[in-house]
């Protein structure tokens, strides 16, 4: 009979199970504080930022490794933040006797049944709380050697950390011993597949958790079946015969090849998974990244939380859509924490799960409206992180526009805007307003420039922002009615008839005609115009903007 665990869910049914995560002096983080959603957490920001090493911090604390490995053979001073190990360097050169730094990761967990025996306030909140805590701190036996050490005069280019020690405790105190604690974690690392020869530690892992006792006892004893009767095979007894008249081992032991069939050579190490007659380690990475993932989720233990890195890697447009259907459809009864640099899979998970990593600090978006976070949902393709990451935005109407403004700024700059973390992004006209719901949850600098239309005046076509220009980081910029209700005649009032005719060049009588033209050319005019090594007068409100995010 399959091994079953109680469901552990909150009272809207969703898996809370990890409800946040301290780290302290660990990699980038001199200090994080990060509250996690019950049932999703998507992790965004730029390189280096820290996505992945709080999910390292979560595996570490709840399964005693890192990367599916032992962290007590994974230790390293560089687990400590740069800037910590480099002034206790300092302070040691400079003759005193410096305080090792400690590292600490807690795990907070929900207070339910089932945890009591984890609940305790030895934690840095002095909270009664169920928890773990994982310290990394030197350890008082080696007083003597340590003081030796750094006393031979030799110079010292790093943390000593042999003479550190790794610990798990309770937040009641109670040591921690091995991976099970009462909040499980798998980790599904599409970026580093370790998936060459057999399985890896987490496949066999979550494997083991989808059969019964029973079913692992019988496939024990078949595959040692299977081993010793490989001695009989014809081939074995031929082997052994030419080998048989060696005697090369020091008491000149008989030597004969089997099948190993001792109790340490689980079967988990020789069974390998095959897909569709596929070893597994041979289909491609986008399949046993997906495979791993949907098994993670579909694990009999319930009280999980589920670490993914970057699913869309390896992973085609329309794979990655059916993962991410299948991801949802199964966080129901998990707690999934992720990172990823694709906007789709932020947007098909639902933007309100974002969360934003930036200065080494953590922001949430929970509190977007539920329009916003619909929109997004439904028309996944926008690239909302383009947004999210940027120093500031100009939000355009269309690629003319987009265009128009580049050239601007380079004209302006010297270089284009993306060079100073400035994006000029073409969104439709009713996406405006959800862009700017996100960006004033982001404080960002938005700058949007847009046509007149039909608004009577160009006071009147400002207003349509005022409702997002909170603290001045969210302004409109159209042009004057007089000059155009558009961007073409805006330019032609700007730049003069006459020399946008010649960058494009075209011949028209007057401004109107040429206006008309660049109007049914849209995009062809505008990439001319952006080519063109010309220096053109560009419409003031479209500089107005530039200087307003630079």
């Amino acid at each position: 009979m399959t091994r079953r665990t109680p469901s552990v869910t909150d009272h809207e049914g969703r898996p809370t199970l990890l409800e946040r995560v301290v780290i302290k002096n660990f990699r980038q983080f001199r200090a994080l504080d990060v509250e996690l959603n019950p049932d999703v957490n998507i992790f965004v920001g730029d390189n280096e930022a820290g996505k992945s090493t709080i999910l390292q911090a979560i595996e570490m604390a709840l399964s005693g490794r890192i990367g599916g490995r032992r962290i007590d053979d994974e230790r390293s001073s560089h687990w400590f933040p740069k800037e910590v190990v480099e002034q206790y360097l300092v302070d040691l050169k400079a003759g005193g006797s410096p305080k090792l730094p400690r590292l600490t990761i807690e795990a907070y967990f929900c207070a339910l049944p089932h945890l009591a025996d984890y609940q305790g306030s030895n934690n840095s909140r002095r909270e009664d709380r169920p928890g773990v805590s994982l310290i990394c701190e030197f350890d008082p036996s080696f007083e003597a050697q340590y003081a030796q050490f750094i006393g031979d005069g030799q110079e010292i280019h790093s943390l000593p950390v042999e003479f550190y020690r790794i610990v798990r405790r309770t937040f009641a105190g109670d040591g921690v011993i091995g991976s099970r604690v009462g909040v499980q974690c798998a980790v599904i690392d599409s970026t580093a597949l370790r998936l060459q020869s057999g399985a890896d530690y987490y496949l066999r892992k979550t494997l083991d958790e989808h059969l019964s006792d029973e079913v692992r006892s019988g496939m024990a004893l078949a595959l040692r079946a299977y081993r010793e009767n490989l001695s009989k095979d014809p081939a074995f007894i031929e082997a052994n015969e030419s080998i048989a008249v060696e005697r090369n081992t020091l008491h000149k032991k008989s030597v004969r090849l089997a099948a190993d069939a001792s109790p340490k050579s689980a079967w988990e190490s020789g069974i390998v998974p095959h897909l569709d007659d596929v070893p597994f380690g041979y289909v491609g990475k986008g399949e046993q990244a997906a495979f791993k993932t949907l098994l993670a989720l579909d694990r009999e233990t319930a009280r999980g939380v589920v670490l993914i890195e970057e699913p869309e890697n390896h992973l085609s447009f329309g794979s990655l859509n059916a993962l991410i259907e299948r991801i949802t459809e199964r966080t129901t009864t998990k707690q999934l924490v992720l990172t990823t640099h694709s906007s789709f899979v932020l947007n098909k998970l639902g933007i309100r799960h974002l969360k934003l990593l930036k200065s080494r600090q953590v922001q949430n978006f929970a509190t977007l409206s539920d329009e916003t976070q619909d929109y997004f949902l439904k028309l996944a393709g926008y690239d909302t992180l383009r947004l999210v990451l940027a120093r500031a935005t100009i939000l355009v109407e269309g690629p003319s526009d987009e265009l128009i403004v580049q050239k601007a700024y380079r004209q302006k700059y010297g270089r284009m805007p993306l060079a100073d973390g400035i994006d000029v992004m073409s969104v439709q006209a009713l996406a405006f307003r959800r862009f700017l719901e996100l960006g004033r949850e982001l404080s960002a600098h938005i700058a949007v420039v847009t046509d007149l239309d039909d608004d009577a005046s160009d006071s009147k076509a400002r207003k349509r922002f005022e409702e997002f220009e909170v603290d001045g980081v969210v302004k409109g910029f159209v042009g004057e009615v007089a000059h155009g209700r558009t961007l073409e005649p805006q330019l032609v009032h700007a730049a003069g008839g006459r020399a946008l005719a010649e960058v494009l060049g075209v011949s028209f009588s007057t401004n109107e005609a040429l206006s008309e033209y660049m109007t049914a050319q849209k995009t062809d005019a505008a990439l001319k115009i952006f080519n063109s090594d010309c220096t053109i007068t560009m419409p003031k409100y479209i500089e107005d903007a530039i200087d307003f995010v630079k």
